[in-house]
């Protein structure tokens, strides 16, 4: 009996401001390199008001920025972090453990990798 293993292409996320490095994971103290595949995108509007195009190019006529924050991990795990410690997860989470940083979402927590 064979074992078949799904192939996972990673592409690192590159830093062309910074001479072409990698990014660096955005969760906590790692210093693992950030993979495009395991991404967030914040957004930094009200999405229930207006558009994510709208909202750009209103932030990038105002401020020379976007409206949305682009944050890399490692892994899905180290994502699943950061999302569940912003927003509405953080708040649940106080609710629920006390604290909103560095918890996995409810479901997640027996998750590998």
């Amino acid at each position: 009996m064979s074992r078949w293993d799904h192939a996972q292409v990673q592409r690192k996320v590159i830093n062309n401001d910074n001479g072409g490095q990698p990014l660096v994971c955005c969760w906590d103290d790692c210093t693992r390199p950030g993979y495009e595949c395991f991404k967030h995108i914040s957004c930094e509007h009200d999405v229930r008001n207006m558009s994510c195009s709208y909202a750009d190019r209103q932030a990038l006529a105002h401020s020379g920025r976007t409206a949305h924050t682009n944050y890399v991990f490692c892994t899905q795990r180290h994502r699943n972090y950061w999302v569940n410690a912003t927003g509405g997860n953080a708040h649940e989470s106080i609710a629920r453990t006390g604290r909103a940083y560095g918890n996995l979402p409810v479901g997640m927590r027996r998750m590998i990798g």
